[in-house]
């Protein structure tokens, strides 16, 4: 793994990793998925320099309470009389209960689970669930505040350096919030289509342009807390298949291009091991990479709503002085293409007036160009050049 994505850090499991909790009502592992125990697993991971993460749900697990089990470490005292109110505690309803008061022996449970985790060598932690959020892009909102929880959860990941990221298409009312208690959050609902061919589609993509304008803004963003635009399932192969459902190369390099451009939670949604070379590729781009790893999240010049505004120009000043610019034309649809456009970045937005522009992905050097440059986009179609004053 680490051969073929060497500067990919974590290896992530998602929900299916736990089906119980242990005698202190602790996330716990199952033994007929692990039956060397998740530190095993972790220990080899990282001795491949890389780092394990997990998947959990803010609150008190539902098992947990109805079983009344001890809380660790405090003598005398129930998980079941936390939660006598049995408020949902997430978005996933029926999985875990609300604390109805947020006091020291909750504090204590999240110190627990956090403590074993960090003695299992884990180091990634994504809560799903959270709101104010949740919901889908038709009716958003539906996860109960999980705020409180989420305070202290971060207090006790923080303690062993345990990243912790935040899911799924949670309120850009509360970016600053969010920021002082992860270090990422999901922005937006599934990539995923759900269907039984493809894993996505181009429109599930370039919608998210749309969402990441809402966040562009909070000065939280790119200091240490990242938007998660969803995973990246660019060239996604199951039995020798294609079924990332993303239409052309055109497509997948705006995918890869928007995600480096706003310094998104990178995570890969398919097994690097069965991914075609040319995909792999470019996924390790190292100007792409070097993009990304900027940390900077990009602004949109004009409107940054994709559907309104088919031709999205983004940039971002990197540490090194140089402007990034993506050229996209978004002019997709749910179940087809739309028509090439013409996408314009005037140098004056991006505080030049001469620049010498060369293309991120092939190399190529445009040369000089004073007061705009303009490309011929195919619907879907991306450009991403690197600006330096001449």
């Amino acid at each position: 793994m680490r051969q073929k994505m060497p500067q990919y850090e974590y290896i992530n499991i998602d929900s299916g990793w736990c089906n119980t909790c242990d005698e202190f009502g602790r996330w716990t592992f199952r033994p007929d998925l692990f039956p060397s125990g998740l530190k095993a697993l972790a220990d080899h991971v990282t001795q491949n320099h890389q780092k394990l993460g997990v998947y959990l749900l803010p609150g008190i697990r539902r098992d947990a309470a109805e079983a009344n089990l001890p809380i660790y470490g405090r003598p005398g005292h129930r998980l079941g009389d936390l939660v006598k109110l049995k408020k949902e505690g997430n978005g996933f309803k029926g999985t875990t209960y609300m604390p109805d008061e947020h006091n020291d022996l909750v504090q204590a449970y999240y110190d627990s689970i956090a403590d074993l985790l960090a003695s299992w060598n884990v180091h990634y932690v994504k809560i799903d669930g959270c709101g104010p959020g949740g919901g889908d892009a038709i009716h958003p909102g539906q996860s109960p505040d999980t705020r409180p929880c989420l305070r202290m959860m971060h207090n006790a990941f923080a303690r062993h350096g345990i990243w912790m990221e935040l899911s799924w298409y949670l309120d850009a009312a509360y970016a600053d919030e969010w920021a002082n208690v992860s270090n990422g959050a999901r922005i937006f609902v599934d990539i995923e289509s759900y269907s039984t061919k493809t894993m996505t589609s181009p429109y599930r993509v370039f919608e998210r342009i749309t969402q990441a304008a809402k966040w562009c803004r909070s000065p939280a963003v790119g200091a240490g807390f990242y938007i998660d635009l969803d995973a990246v399932m660019v060239g996604m192969t199951v039995h020798g298949n294609l079924i990332d459902g993303l239409e052309n190369d055109d497509i997948r390099l705006s995918y890869i291009s928007f995600w480096a451009l706003v310094s998104s939670v990178f995570c890969l949604g398919a097994d690097p091991r069965r991914l075609p070379d040319k995909y792999i590729c470019l996924l390790n781009h190292p100007s792409i990479l070097e993009i990304h790893q900027s940390g900077g999240m990009a602004q949109p010049i004009g409107l940054g709503n994709a559907l309104l505004n088919r031709g999205q120009v983004w940039w971002k000043t990197l540490p090194d002085g140089r402007i990034c610019c993506g050229l996209f034309n978004t002019h997709v649809y749910p179940f087809m293409l739309g028509v090439s456009r013409n996408v314009t970045v005037k140098l004056a937005d991006v505080g030049m007036e001469v620049a010498w522009i060369r293309d991120a992905w092939t190399g190529d050097e445009l040369g000089i160009y004073t007061d705009a440059y303009t490309v011929t986009l195919r619907p879907g179609q991306c450009q991403v050049l690197f600006l330096t004053r001449p």
